[in-house]
């Protein structure tokens, strides 16, 4: 009895502060219909539109300003990169990674014309030769991010989907600083084959002893797809490689000759890197460019169709020496460069210079030793328009030829 009687004495107590409790309700409520008065135009969706602009109001108008113009200069460049999720789940994510991230990865034949002389009759000769390596689809529109080694001096580009499906292709730049290359194949070829487009990860937060997944056509595309596993061995390591200092991701997972262009890939199925290097002398010695530090150059070239930098020093992308007094007696050559061979899609072979021609005037100064040649281009930068006179099968004539950065000539 006693539990029901302290609840009904309760009951009782409550009943004598009823109205005070009434009275409490209704002041509250009375205030906050009050507020809510004065703070709906602050909560209202409509009120923005009638809205007194004051400073705070202008600077967010500022930002969405300066954003809404950030997002129109995004707009001019293709979306690289998948934007949604793969959802790597299992407890094997390698077999996953080869599924929806293989498709991603192609292979990419280089073929190239080789043009030597023969210097005792002066007859030209040119020899083709294929060379192999692999890419990664960034976008829908057909684009492709591989090394610039891999795709340097080509004459004619190819690219081999899954299925052995080959379509022709377009080098749209390379950068030999970087070692990076963007090509391109008609969209709606991409209609005809089974392809994925990478998606890309944020490579500054690649830890060492993370999974690592290359993926690339080893020896050539006869092993197109190949899967090879391992870790992370180290990041930001930096080497020189011909004379050029590369911030690269260490792995282990092998990487072999034809690799070249190829994904490495982290356990969510991202492309960290691209794999560009071998270590000899040692196993398990792979190197990849961080995909922090290619997607810029991809951009510039996908924009400009070439990197400029402060440094750069100009160049017309030849092969030369001078012409002897001898054969300027015996073959009646005109003093000047003897072109020995170009650089494919450099900036003498765009303008038709060919092997065999021989330069002899720069802007209408006269050019009779390679140090005059360099003094003259050196007066220049890269995106300049020269004119060169060339000297070929005994006629002159002259070519405008747009400078571009220097390289291996």
């Amino acid at each position: 009895m006693r539990e029901f009687y302290e609840f009904d004495e309760q009951q009782y107590q409550g009943k004598g502060r009823i109205w005070k409790y009434i009275a409490v309700a209704v002041v509250f409520a009375l205030l906050g219909a009050i507020g809510m008065y004065y703070m709906l135009p602050y909560i209202s969706d409509d009120y923005s539109e009638n809205a007194v602009v004051t400073p705070n109001d202008q600077e967010k108008k500022a930002a969405e300003n300066d954003q809404a113009n950030q997002e129109k200069d995004k707009a001019k460049l293709p979306e690289l990169g998948y934007k949604g999720d793969l959802f790597i789940t299992s407890d094997n994510p390698v077999v996953e990674i080869a599924e929806k991230v293989g498709p991603a990865v192609v292979g990419i034949t280089n073929k190239s014309i080789i043009t030597y002389r023969d210097w005792f009759f002066g007859d030209v000769y040119m020899q083709e030769q294929e060379g192999y390596g692999s890419g990664i689809i960034l976008s829908d529109e057909g684009y492709i991010v591989t090394n610039a080694h891999v795709v340097e001096g080509a004459k004619e580009l190819y690219v081999v989907f899954q299925g052995e499906k080959q379509v022709p292709a377009q080098l749209v730049g390379m950068d030999a600083t970087s070692d990076v290359a963007v090509v391109k194949v008609d969209p709606q070829d991409l209609k005809e084959v089974k392809y994925a487009v990478a998606k890309l990860g944020d490579s500054d937060k690649v830890r060492p002893g993370e999974l690592a997944v290359a993926i690339g056509n080893p020896l050539g595309h006869d092993l197109a797809g190949t899967i090879t596993v391992g870790v992370i061995s180290a990041v930001n390591r930096t080497l020189v490689v011909d004379q050029r200092p590369m911030k690269l991701i260490q792995t282990d997972a092998a990487i072999n000759r034809g690799n070249s262009g190829g994904a490495l890939v982290n356990a969510k199925g991202e492309v960290i890197g691209m794999n560009t290097l071998k270590g000899s002398g040692a196993e398990g010695l792979g190197f990849a460019i961080p995909t922090n530090e290619f997607l810029p150059i991809v951009q510039e070239l996908i924009k400009k169709g070439v990197v400029v930098r402060e440094d750069d020093k100009p160049g017309i992308g030849i092969l030369g020496r001078e012409i002897t007094e001898a054969e300027v007696r015996q073959l009646n050559y005109p003093r000047g460069i003897l072109v020995r061979a170009v650089v494919q899609n450099g900036a003498a072979a765009k303008a038709g210079i060919q092997p065999g021609d021989v330069i002899i005037g720069f802007n209408d100064k006269e050019i009779r030793t390679f140090q005059e040649l360099k003094d003259a281009i050196n007066q220049h930068k890269v995106g300049d328009t020269v004119r060169i006179k060339i000297w070929r099968d005994g006629k002159e004539f002259t070519l405008p030829v747009t400078l571009e950065p220097l390289r291996e000539e």
